[in-house]
């Protein structure tokens, strides 16, 4: 019973996933769009937003998107992150942690968005495989599956381990990331992320 209740979760937030064309981004958000839909869903669900930007970057900015109360609204995840390039959405990743569950149940997590996701989109290859050394008894792998439908799209799934020998600890975590990089060459005029809201610029 637990396991089909796990799975009606999971499958409820990968309606959120699935789209008619190639790797359309979750709930209902779409590629090149400014940041406005997000920024109203999260204010209406009471969600809260942080806003990065990066100095290295100036063209490019962060909205991240979480509950203070745990998942988002009807999803397993936790955080949603969403990039912009120049205002317009590029990437959006779901981040999955599950604070206090046991490593095994995360794998299990994991591999059944896999199967749901391969199911819905192709089989996904495996990506880069990466493990840091100890350090100070703490370390860390990941793993990561991949799949590209279409010219500058791409899903990437992607399992991170850490083990603390010390404590004897071992916790999980694993995210979904949607990626278009067909916006990052588009000459779309830019929108203004402030932290006071979203502007468009005004013609001159």
């Amino acid at each position: 019973m637990s396991r089909f209740l796990i799975c009606t979760v999971l499958i409820h937030g990968i309606c959120f996933l699935q789209a008619a064309e190639p790797l359309l981004p979750p709930f209902g958000l779409k590629w090149g769009e400014p940041p406005n839909s997000l920024v109203d869903w999260a204010s209406r669900s009471s969600l809260d937003q942080t806003i990065k930007a990066p100095a290295s970057d100036p063209r490019l900015k962060v909205l991240l998107v979480s509950s203070p109360k745990g998942n988002l609204p009807g999803h397993d995840a936790t955080t949603l992150e969403a990039r912009f390039i120049d205002g317009m959405l590029f990437e959006v990743a779901l981040h999955y942690t599950y604070p206090g569950r046991k490593s095994s149940f995360v794998r299990g997590q994991f591999a059944e968005l896999k199967r749901i996701l391969a199911q819905r989109h192709g089989p996904l290859a495996l990506g880069a495989k990466s493990r840091k050394e100890p350090l100070a008894g703490v370390s860390s792998s990941s793993i990561a599956y991949q799949l590209e439908p279409a010219a500058g799209r791409s899903l990437m799934l992607v399992l991170t381990e850490v083990v603390d020998t010390k404590r004897g600890d071992r916790s999980s975590r694993f995210s979904v990331v949607y990626h278009n990089g067909g916006i990052v060459e588009d000459d779309t005029p830019p929108v203004i992320i402030r932290r006071s809201g979203v502007d468009s610029p005004q013609k001159p």
